[in-house]
């Protein structure tokens, strides 16, 4: 997404996340949510709040603004929509979430509408799922069977 630091986009993400349960977030929250520390998660908020991101009060609520709120739920759909797709290939929760959120901030704004196009690709056609899942399921087992079941269309 490249305006903002891959850290700033991850306590944007983060407010986005709270934000969108609450209607706000807090120091606190983001700070357990992503596992830093208070201080770090102030300094972050500064920067935001310098960049017309959020609003924040000391010692209140932080607020996106629509430019954050904007820039927030891009990041956020393309964080959901790796994490579908690496699910989709048979890797856990955890791990997949963990990717997700690295290669959110390094693929190039050209190939974002790529990777959506993909996942809403998989959502509408759920035997091309179905099949993949098959496939991948065989190939986890070892291959125990002489074909692959999942060659009806």
């Amino acid at each position: 997404m490249n305006e903002l630091t891959k850290s700033l986009e991850d306590y944007l993400e983060a407010a986005y996340i709270f934000e969108l349960k609450n209607g706000f977030s807090r120091i606190k929250d983001i700070s357990e949510f992503l596992n830093v520390s208070l201080p770090s998660v102030n300094k972050a908020m500064g920067e935001l709040k310098k960049k017309s991101l959020i609003t924040h009060e000391k010692y209140g609520y932080i607020k996106l603004t629509e430019k954050g709120k904007d820039y927030a739920k891009n990041v956020f759909k393309l964080h959901s929509n790796f994490l579908e797709l690496l699910k989709l290939f048979g890797i856990d929760e955890k791990k997949a979430n963990r990717y997700a959120c690295y290669i959110e901030h390094i693929i190039e704004k050209d190939d974002i509408n790529i990777i959506n196009d993909i996942v809403e690709y998989f959502r509408l056609n759920q035997k091309e799922t179905d099949k993949i899942k098959r496939f991948l399921e065989w190939r986890k087992n070892g291959k125990k069977s002489s074909k692959c079941t999942n060659r009806k269309a």
